[in-house]
């Protein structure tokens, strides 16, 4: 009679919950658990790592690219968005190998390979003096940051639905640090010869510029590797279920209630828990679907968003951009990044207050706002002192300028409302978490999310910088071209977004 039996697809219903396992205990438990503080702080330093990584490089992206591409202004948008969509083609095509490894050998395997490749191609990026090189580095790194799959697993498995809207904005907030402490690694130790040039003497710093913040963002990485061998517990539940029995120890038997350490202890893990879901199985399950697309559009979002703001502000003002220099721009961007901490410290209490899939749906509109008030900034710029203070690039050029207070103001909204749309990142982790059935599916669940968003900054990127070198070069709608097209992207997305709600509801 076996083959009466239904499969497991057929017995997800809409929501993603697998029909006849147990109701989870803590469901009708209003009272948050608490988290498991020492791993929790593990996997979000090792977290803090890759936005470090990938953020250190944006001041002083665009000045190496025009150097070794040899184009200029506005022209660089093509190189750069080449090189960003390398990087983000071959996370997308690492994503979900990194998933289905992590569900079957387990997570940290797998966040030991990233953090090492990670610290690795760091390195050689600093070294990198064509442009060829660059792109061969970004495709190789992209391989390795695509592990970022396993880490939302891990925080997945070491929280539950009483304690996930207090874990995922917590680790969105350290994603928010990483984009705080890359650039300002970045803009402060790019090109060391010329700004401490009694200290470093040695000719290596003058023919690797950039090589001081590659190798102080390795280091970190490197530590990272160390956390993941010798701290970081594993969390897949196949690879751990010899321990479940374990003896608690003192330091971790304050993060268990009563509750959950009978649910670690007595109850057996179902199907879903040991056992993961095919690629086929999980998108067969609708709200699943729209979960994934929704991860998609807003990938492309915020890859678009991180691109065209640095190709703007690093092109001249004739061509629709602020031309801030390196340094200027690194601030900015860790200015950037300190607005989201208090913003996703926010994250618990708003989620409480209105639900997952409204903060989802504000936050997506955000991008609209967002997009639509760069324009502003580059106005204000035009219509900027008629005499501005110009700096030095370093060979007697006057290549960038002072930005007034005005100027500084509108780049603050621009950058403003992108945190409100970036904390979407927190909830669709959230929303992946919540229809996964059974946390063995959870890697692949999270790769396949991840992929979406990868897939989308692939061609992001370089669609969206080329749009706005056309748009600069031929001024096209005033160089404004390529705001048209962001904001129906980002009108869509809105639109991708509410789908979630169709089949949830």
């Amino acid at each position: 009679m076996a083959a009466l039996r239904p499969s497991r697809a057929d017995s997800i219903s809409r929501t993603g919950i697998v029909a006849g396992d147990p109701e989870p205990l803590v469901s009708k438990k209003m009272e948050p658990n608490p988290l498991p503080k020492v791993q929790m702080a593990v996997i979000y330093a090792i977290k803090l790592t890759l936005p470090i990584a990938l953020t250190q490089s944006i001041p002083y992206y665009n000045v190496l690219i025009e150097k070794l591409a040899a184009s200029e202004g506005a022209e660089t948008g093509y190189y750069s968005g080449l090189a960003h969509s390398a990087f983000s083609v071959a996370q997308f095509m690492s994503m979900f190998i990194w998933g289905r490894i992590s569900d079957s050998r387990g997570r940290i395997p797998v966040i030991l390979l990233g953090t090492t490749g990670t610290a690795l191609f760091t390195v050689l990026f600093g070294l990198s003096q064509t442009f060829a090189g660059v792109l061969i580095n970004r495709l190789l790194a992209g391989f390795f940051y695509g592990i970022t799959g396993a880490i939302h697993s891990v925080v997945g498995e070491l929280s539950d639905e009483t304690n996930q809207s207090t874990a995922f904005p917590l680790y969105d907030i350290i994603s928010a640090l990483g984009f705080v402490i890359g650039p300002l690694i970045g803009g402060t130790f790019a090109e060391p010869a010329k700004q401490w040039p009694e200290t470093f003497t040695s000719p290596i710093w003058t023919e690797y510029p950039y090589l001081l913040p590659c190798l102080l963002s390795s280091a970190v990485s490197i530590g990272a590797a160390f956390l993941a061998t010798f701290v970081l517990e594993e969390t897949l539940p196949s690879k751990r279920k010899a321990n479940l029995a374990k003896v608690v120890s003192p330091e971790e038997e304050p993060l268990l209630t009563a509750a959950t350490a009978a649910t670690v202890i007595d109850v057996p893990p179902t199907v879903a828990d040991l056992e993961p879901m095919s690629v086929r199985e999980l998108l067969s399950i609708p709200v699943l679907r729209a979960v994934f697309a929704s991860s998609g559009v807003l990938g492309f979002a915020g890859s678009c968003f991180t691109n065209t703001f640095v190709l703007m502000a690093y092109t001249p003002i004739r061509e629709g951009g602020l031309a801030l220099s390196p340094a200027q721009i690194g601030r900015a961007l860790s200015a950037m990044g300190a607005v989201s901490i208090p913003l996703k410290l926010c994250m618990p209490k708003l989620l409480r207050r209105f639900g997952t899939l409204a903060m989802f749906d504000f936050c997506m509109l955000a991008w609209v706002a967002t997009f639509a008030a760069m324009p502003f900034a580059s106005f204000v710029a035009q219509r900027a002192t008629a005499a501005p203070t110009l700096l030095s690039d370093g060979t007697g050029k006057e290549a960038f300028r002072e930005a007034s207070t005005g100027e500084w103001a509108a780049v603050a909204t621009v950058l403003f409302l992108s945190r409100l749309g970036c904390l979407a990142f927190s909830i669709i982790m959230i929303l992946t978490r919540d229809h996964t059935p059974g946390s063995a599916s959870l890697g692949t669940a999270n790769g396949l999310a991840e992929l979406a968003q990868s897939l989308a900054g692939t061609v992001g990127p370089t669609i969206a910088s080329s749009l706005f070198a056309v748009s600069a070069s031929k001024h096209l709608l005033g160089g404004h071209l390529w705001v048209v097209f962001m904001l129906l992207e980002s009108g869509f997305g809105s639109w991708v977004a509410r789908r979630i709600r169709k089949y949830r509801d």
